[in-house]
């Protein structure tokens, strides 16, 4: 005996879900999964937070149309502007051949949120807060100076590599 397992369980599983789903179904939704893991590589991390794939839909002449939910009108008009472009990237991505249109959906929530890990914060000195402030006090308007501080303060706990202040 051998100590390798039976991928019958695996075939047994795709077998039944095939006759629940269907062939076709199964696999537009196999599709759909692979273009929502591609999606920030195809369009780009910055479009992927304002956009997301919702579904694919067959077309009648055996081609499929790519849904995508927009968080906004001008991203829709962004994505219509750039539909050839991410019909190509998503052939690249996910080799989905019979893409053959893309249309956009207004959703308010949409977009794939970025697994990133926030930026490392780093401890600002009383020194280096005393001379912003210092650097601030000719600014008269008491909230568009504790606005600029605070920017200021932000900036420099997630980008400071010297201890300089300029």
């Amino acid at each position: 005996m051998s100590d390798r397992r039976s991928r019958s369980g695996l075939n047994s599983l795709q077998q039944g879900l095939v006759q629940v789903l269907g062939g076709e179904t199964l696999e537009r939704l196999s599709a759909m999964a692979r273009i929502r893991r591609a999606w920030p590589d195809t369009v780009g991390p910055m479009m992927a937070e304002r956009t997301e794939p919702v579904m694919l839909e067959q077309l009648g002449d055996g081609g499929l149309c790519l849904w995508i939910g927009v968080d906004h009108p001008a991203m829709a008009q962004q994505v219509r502007f750039l539909h050839e472009d991410i019909r190509k990237a998503c052939l690249r991505q996910t080799h989905l051949g019979r893409l053959r249109r893309i249309r956009t959906r207004l959703m308010p929530q949409a977009g794939i949120k970025s697994r990133r890990m926030p930026a490392r914060r780093h401890p600002v000195s009383w020194k280096e807060r005393r001379a912003i402030a210092r650097m601030l006090a000719p600014i008269r308007d008491k909230t568009l100076r504790r606005a600029m501080f605070e920017a200021r303060i932000a900036q420099l706990a997630y980008t400071q590599t010297s201890k300089e202040i300029p």
